[in-house]
């Protein structure tokens, strides 16, 4: 009786473990079923395309004519700041002598610019000069190299491929600019395009004070005399008249007007005339690209032809 008493203690005991373990895994798994699983952390692949490159400044060869648009590449040309400040509006080919390109400054400009040290150069025969230096203040006794060339807003220079005529009173690869006297300069000497006479009249200049006054017939010769013009005679009438001589030779000259007329508000003009001195042809009768370079050889402006 005993032993039967202990072996159905122990069956007791042994179920009700076997239940507990059951209902222990039972919910471990069901807590396991509803629980959120832990995210990974997928690093993520590089991408295939690389970043777009900021556009690089790129320097403009010889023969290159800028357009408005982006080159190709998103690659932008390098650009001289003087862009849109000068531009190239005429081209004249033919023999040394006559040909010339002329450059204008925007009327937009705020200040005058310094042309000296820049470069007009062929984009395919790869000939160019240098601009140099020239005398805003011209005199034929003038000596040295010249001034820094200011081209003020508005204004213009012919860059002329031959000799001054001038002689070396013109620096080297320079110029003058044009005055209410300069038409003088133009007697006597050959200027392609001629220079614009447009002198003061000899009837308008300062006139002597009586009594050192001129004659009545000096008074009339006067003005009959042409602007611009250095006379080398006068009228029988007037031959032995000596005020009047000395008058109309000594006092009507280029040197003389710039003595009388240097501090008018109209003696500066707006024009240069600057040579480079060769004796060969600068530019190509057809298919040809003129450029304009700044002193670091950035591009400001070009323009073609005969293509």
């Amino acid at each position: 009786m005993d032993d039967t008493k202990w072996f159905i203690g122990f069956l007791l005991i042994f179920g009700i473990i076997w239940l507990s373990g059951k209902s222990t895994a039972t919910r471990r798994a069901s807590e396991h079923a509803s629980s959120t699983p832990q995210a990974q952390v997928v690093p993520a692949k590089p991408s295939s395309q690389a970043k777009p490159k900021k556009a690089e400044s790129l320097r403009v060869p010889a023969s290159t004519v800028i357009s408005e648009s982006e080159l190709p590449g998103g690659v932008l040309p390098e650009v001289s700041p003087l862009r849109g400040k000068l531009t190239i509006s005429t081209v004249n080919r033919g023999v040394v002598e006559k040909e010339y390109v002329i450059i204008r400054a925007s009327t937009k400009n705020t200040s005058d610019i310094n042309i000296t040290g820049l470069t007009l150069r062929s984009g395919v025969s790869l000939n160019g000069q240098t601009i140099g230096k020239g005398w805003s203040m011209f005199y034929p006794t003038n000596e040295g190299t010249g001034d820094p060339i200011l081209l003020r807003p508005g204004g213009r220079v012919y860059l002329l491929s031959g000799h001054s005529p001038l002689g070396q009173a013109v620096p080297l690869r320079g110029g003058f600019q044009l005055n209410l006297c300069t038409g003088y300069m133009e007697q006597g000497r050959t200027f392609y395009p001629s220079l614009p006479r447009e002198c003061p009249r000899p009837k308008d200049g300062p006139l002597p004070l009586p009594p050192n006054q001129l004659s009545d017939d000096c008074y009339d010769y006067l003005g009959k005399v042409p602007r611009c013009v250095v006379l080398s005679s006068v009228p029988k009438n007037l031959e032995s008249d000596g005020s009047c001589r000395a008058y109309l030779f000594n006092r009507i000259n280029y040197n003389q007007c710039v003595t009388d007329y240097k501090n008018a508000p109209n003696f500066f003009k707006g024009e240069w005339r600057v040579y480079f001195g060769r004796s060969t042809r600068l530019w190509r009768d057809k298919r040809e690209i003129v450029e304009l370079v700044d002193v670091d050889g950035k591009l400001i402006d070009s323009r073609r032809y005969g293509y």
